[in-house]
């Protein structure tokens, strides 16, 4: 029965190879990059907004004394990011910028921000984001000026606290969480997002830390999140344990994949027809099937390796 089923999903590889390349077609040839429909901004809580440029998303807090910015993106997305933290706190100061963590195409944009409110604003960052950013010297990308170890740090600004936490490198050792008590809501970038699926392959991404990392996530006070990348607009704890459920069953496709001795493509078909729960996720089309290639990696490298 195992010789006919393999077969089978033989069969049907070159079929759904070629639908994976006409869909991926498609999808980027609709994409058009630039136009005002790939900026947006509005509120998602009590004073919180969600600023969306192409397919990122940040967010601004607004207080009493001034308004704190996170992930200025890049220097495009921070023009548009200027013209909403000043039409949401008039005639306030930006008092901190907040880099969620050290990757440039979220930390990117703070010289545009305080060139608008000030070169003296300061930007907030974990300490191992400051020898990275260091490292990597580039002019864009100004260095923090304040930095966060693993213990957290809570920072007052006047009626708002913001409690940034260490969590886990699932997705890089320099990752801050945001909590925000007051709005009962969390700010998570990267190492989950709103029903989508992970990033191409999921290069070098520690699978199993980072569903321990989401797990840990739940232990905070929250009731809503952001989030970098996914479905507009913020999630809640269903969401995070969704996207957990969503790894764990990568992984246990892959793991039950090579015990029957299928190929990585052969495991691509397999977990396709088994998951069919996710084709309506953000990014489906593009990147789940990668997702399934780099789950199978992931257990050949780190699990199968180490029991041999």
């Amino acid at each position: 029965m195992k010789t006919i089923g393999n077969t089978l999903i033989r069969f049907f590889t070159l079929a759904l190879i070629w639908g994976v390349f006409t869909s991926t077609t498609i999808a980027a040839t609709a994409q058009q990059p630039g136009s005002e429909d790939d900026v947006e901004w509005y509120a998602i809580a009590d004073n919180v907004y969600q600023l969306r440029y192409e397919h990122y998303y940040t967010i601004f807090v607004v207080t009493d004394k001034g308004a704190i910015a996170f992930d200025p993106l890049s220097d495009d997305a921070a023009e548009h990011y200027v013209h909403a933290i000043k039409a949401a706190s008039p005639g306030k100061p930006l008092l901190a910028i907040i880099y969620s963590h050290r990757h440039t195409d979220h930390a990117t944009g703070a010289n545009v921000l305080r060139r608008e409110f000030g070169d003296d604003v300061p930007i907030i960052a974990h300490e191992r984001t400051l020898a990275y950013l260091k490292e990597l010297a580039d002019e864009d990308i100004p260095l923090p000026t304040h930095t966060v170890s693993d213990k957290g740090e809570v920072l007052h600004y006047g009626d708002t606290d913001i409690e940034l936490r260490y969590i886990g490198y699932g997705h890089t050792d320099t990752m801050l969480v945001a909590r925000l008590p007051k709005q009962r809501m969390v700010y998570a970038v990267d190492f989950a997002s709103r029903d989508s699926v992970g990033w191409r392959e999921m290069p070098g991404w520690p699978l199993d830390e980072l569903i321990a990392m989401q797990r840990r996530l739940l232990k905070l006070d929250f009731d809503k999140v952001a989030f970098g990348h996914g479905r507009a607009g913020p999630g809640d704890r269903e969401t995070i344990k969704r996207q957990i459920l969503y790894y764990e069953n990568l992984l246990v496709q892959a793991r039950a994949a090579i015990s029957d001795g299928l190929s990585e493509d052969e495991t691509v078909i397999r977990t396709a027809l088994n998951l069919p729960q996710y084709r309506g996720w953000g990014n489906y089309n593009k990147w789940f099937r990668l997702n399934v290639r780099g789950a199978y990696r992931w257990v050949q490298e780190h699990e199968l390796n180490q029991t041999r």
